[in-house]
């Protein structure tokens, strides 16, 4: 069943009250002709993968199954540079912030969430983009 515009704005208000107070800027950052660029992106909602649950005291012999570290989720209006080599965890688009922030490799990228008209396709892919990285050690 399609959601009408009442519904997709109903829902929409409701991920932004779930997100406030859970974002944060990161850097995106991307090589292209020699040239490295730094890009703050602010609105990012982090989620760590593997992550030892709150009661958890200790999860040795366990084995995280997944082949990425980290998820996160950027505004669907986030234009990505050409190049894009890693993100960094840290609001500061500077090469030396970066050098000491956690940095992670992009795996993949795509489009996910509600589409703002028709069935979900073509533009109206998603309204927000959720990345697959892994810890750069």
């Amino acid at each position: 069943m399609p959601l009408d515009s009442r519904k997709v704005a109903h829902v929409a208000a409701n991920r932004e009250k779930i997100r406030l107070g859970r974002s944060e800027t990161v850097v995106l950052v991307s090589v292209a002709g020699g040239v490295t660029s730094y890009q703050a992106v602010a609105g990012a909602a982090w989620y760590d993968t593997g992550a030892v649950p709150a009661g958890i005291s200790n999860r040795v012999g366990e084995i995280t199954r997944v082949s990425y570290d980290a998820v996160v989720e950027l505004p669907g209006g986030t234009a990505f540079p050409g190049g894009l080599v890693m993100i960094a965890r840290t609001g500061t688009p500077t090469a030396g912030a970066v050098q000491v922030a956690e940095r992670f490799q992009v795996l993949d990228k795509r489009r996910a969430g509600l589409g703002v008209v028709g069935s979900g396709g073509g533009a109206n892919a998603g309204n927000r983009w959720m990345l697959r990285l892994r810890r750069m050690r």
